[in-house]
């Protein structure tokens, strides 16, 4: 009797401590999820405002993309979780265009939206008046801002994001030669309009 009585109780204590165990590993991640967003938190803003130049748009995808984050990879390393955010990131970005681009092309005429266009380029707020990005400066962050889109996106995640060169061929799925070479190009066009020697 006490043999099996023994053999009951180890067998539910270990289940137990295994449920303890997993509940106490998830309040774990979740904590360490919680962290990892905060800190991207600010950058992730300045990078969607950038590209989407609405206040409530850029917060719209960065809620998008933490939310994709999370159900998406929270079980992935800790040490992979960067460039699968900016990458998620960046995906939600080119979401919101095409849903904007839809929506254009659905309700207004050819000459309408380019009249559109040219209003929302005209009234985009600075991201700088919100965010100072390395203390770049408004003549630098509107170049930046009118640079073709690959060039655009390695700038922020080389420089801004501090981000290898590995890294940042992740988050946009381009090779690391591609990386080297946009950069090169855009850094030579930030020159060549600012006559800095280093930027």
């Amino acid at each position: 009797m006490t043999s099996t009585f023994t053999c009951y109780y180890n067998q539910n204590h270990s289940k137990l401590t295994q449920k303890s165990s997993v509940k106490m590993s998830t309040q774990s991640l979740n904590q360490q999820l919680d962290v990892f967003l905060r800190e991207q938190q600010k950058q992730a803003y300045a990078i969607a405002l950038i590209h989407v130049k609405q206040e409530t748009d850029a917060l719209d995808v960065i809620q998008e993309a933490m939310l994709a984050f999370v159900n998406a990879y929270r079980n992935k390393p800790q040490h992979t979780w960067r460039p699968l955010f900016y990458r998620i990131l960046q995906n939600k970005i080119n979401d919101h265009h095409r849903r904007q681009t839809s929506w254009l092309r659905i309700f207004f005429s050819h000459k309408d939206k380019d009249d559109l266009a040219a209003e929302q380029a005209s009234d985009a707020p600075s991201p700088l008046a919100i965010i100072e990005i390395q203390n770049k400066g408004n003549h630098i962050l509107n170049i930046i801002k009118k640079l073709p889109d690959k060039q655009k996106q390695v700038i922020i995640y080389r420089h801004w994001q501090q981000m290898s060169e590995t890294e940042t061929a992740q988050v946009m799925q381009i090779s690391k030669g591609s990386v080297k070479t946009h950069l090169f190009r855009a850094t030579q066009k930030i020159k060549s309009l600012t006559g800095a020697s280093d930027v």
